[in-house]
């Protein structure tokens, strides 16, 4: 039989952790329990207001933004979530105002649902930038290193059992070397190893297969990755790819 009133107070001790407010000369606060890509709470503040009441993230949105180096493309992504959930942003703060008493809640959550958006699209863009910066530096690295060879940028090739995805492939003659990125996160390692693992199951004909790591230092599981790869950093000297391949 479970104890109702023990899970009653377990769901209070849950929802206070979950959200909880703080009042001060400003105004009050509530934290929220939406979280932002780097992992800080979401913070509504409240203000009363001639005809209601102003509810804002105070723009802890852009300062995540900015934290990021997303401070160039968070303005337009912010508007457009803003607009979405039917709030306002004036450059630096997701907001509402005028909110009567009865629409608070909904408000609240409209506020903070379109700064964690705002912000989870400026992290995706800002991740998709760096991604595409470091791969022109691989391939820049790949035609220093191979003058003459081809390169094939972003190219699938066929393994054991699947078609798998990598970021370049050299050519030499009857020679292949396959190269990837690899980002300094379990996920990244994990793909990274399926399709090496799969391309290695083709036996002799295999390429020689490459994971290039962005920041070797902070790169889970090396010992894994290495089993089905050489590994190299991104910033090796041209002499390291050549050798690699």
């Amino acid at each position: 039989m479970i104890d109702r009133i023990s899970i009653n107070a377990i769901a209070e001790e849950v929802s206070r952790a979950l959200s909880y407010s703080k009042c001060g000369n400003d105004g009050a606060m509530v934290v929220t329990p939406l979280l932002y890509p780097g992992g800080s709470r979401v913070v509504l503040r409240f203000q009363e207001s001639p005809e209601g009441y102003f509810i804002s993230d105070l723009g802890a949105g852009r300062r995540e933004a900015d934290l990021m180096d997303g401070d160039t493309i968070f303005t337009k992504i912010a508007k457009a979530a803003a607009e979405r959930f039917g709030v306002r942003f004036d450059s630096d703060m997701i907001f509402d105002i005028e909110v009567p008493h009865e629409a608070l809640v909904s408000a609240a959550i409209a506020v903070a649902n379109a700064s964690k958006e705002a912000v989870d699209h400026t992290a995706a863009r800002v991740s998709e930038r760096r991604a595409m910066d470091q791969r022109d530096r691989l391939w820049s690295r790949l035609a220093a290193a191979f003058p003459g060879a081809y390169v094939a940028r972003e190219i699938m090739v066929q393994g054991a059992s699947s078609n798998w995805n990598f970021d370049a492939m050299i050519e030499v003659g009857q020679h292949q070397s396959l190269f990837d990125l690899v980002a300094p996160h379990p996920a990244s390692v994990h793909a990274a190893v399926s399709k090496f693992l799969d391309v290695k199951d083709l036996g002799e004909k295999s390429p020689v297969r490459v994971a290039v790591t962005v920041d070797k230092e902070h790169t889970p599981h090396l010992p894994l990755l290495g089993r089905t790869a050489k590994i190299i950093q991104l910033n090796s000297a041209v002499e390291t790819f050549k050798l690699a391949a």
